[in-house]
């Protein structure tokens, strides 16, 4: 009598989540008013932004504390405290806190080069102006320095041999991903701006 095969089960270990959602109760033509009203005072260059482009990032840095962006927090944190219970965070004994918020305008032929958000736990992008071409955002795997050795070849992307991911831009697109995760943008090909808020967020342990 022949026994049955043993099952087998191939598992992800350690696996990365993003989160992205569309915020279709947002008002973006509101908020791209109010974002190139802060250009032009609060706005100036950021050394992330390779070509043209200009970012509230050193002046204005505190757009989740100002009324004309209470809807985007509103919606933003729904969206963050969503994810978070996803991640299997404790919200009884910890609250989250978005702790610098601003906005980054890049003009055609400019791209976001690699970087990460040091100091916090979640960061953002909302696309509040997303024009057909105008980049990706790119996730990398943090796990290629530690590959000794791999297949030589592959059949076809898995989960298991990805080593980055890209997400389109969407006039009203939210996406959440841990702060520590590389990313990067493609080179904006459209004729038009590419406008994007950007936050990060922080744990505290409740009394």
């Amino acid at each position: 009598m022949t026994e049955a095969p043993a099952s087998a089960n191939l598992i992800s270990l350690f696996p990365t989540g993003i989160l992205v959602s569309d915020l279709p109760e947002l008002d973006n033509a509101a908020l791209a008013r109010s974002i190139r009203a802060l250009q032009s005072g609060e706005g100036g260059r950021h050394a992330l932004i390779a070509g043209e482009g200009i970012s509230t990032y050193a002046g204005a840095r505190d757009l989740h504390k100002r009324p004309e962006f209470k809807p985007f927090v509103d919606a933003a944190t729904t969206r963050l405290l969503g994810f978070a219970r996803s991640l299997g965070a404790d919200l009884e004994h910890m609250d989250l806190l978005m702790i610098d918020c601003w906005s980054n305008i890049q003009q055609p032929g400019s791209q976001v080069l690699l970087h990460r958000h040091p100091n916090s736990l979640i960061s953002a992008a909302y696309y509040v102006e997303a024009p057909a071409n105008c980049g990706r955002i790119m996730f990398e795997t943090p796990l290629e320095p530690y590959r000794m050795s791999d297949f030589p070849r592959f059949a076809r992307q898995t989960e298991f041999n990805a080593k980055r991911y890209a997400v389109e831009p969407v006039p009203g697109r939210l996406v959440l991903f841990p702060s520590w995760l590389g990313h990067h943008t493609e080179t904006n090909r459209s004729n038009a701006e590419r406008m994007v808020i950007s936050f990060n967020v922080a744990a505290r342990i409740k009394p």
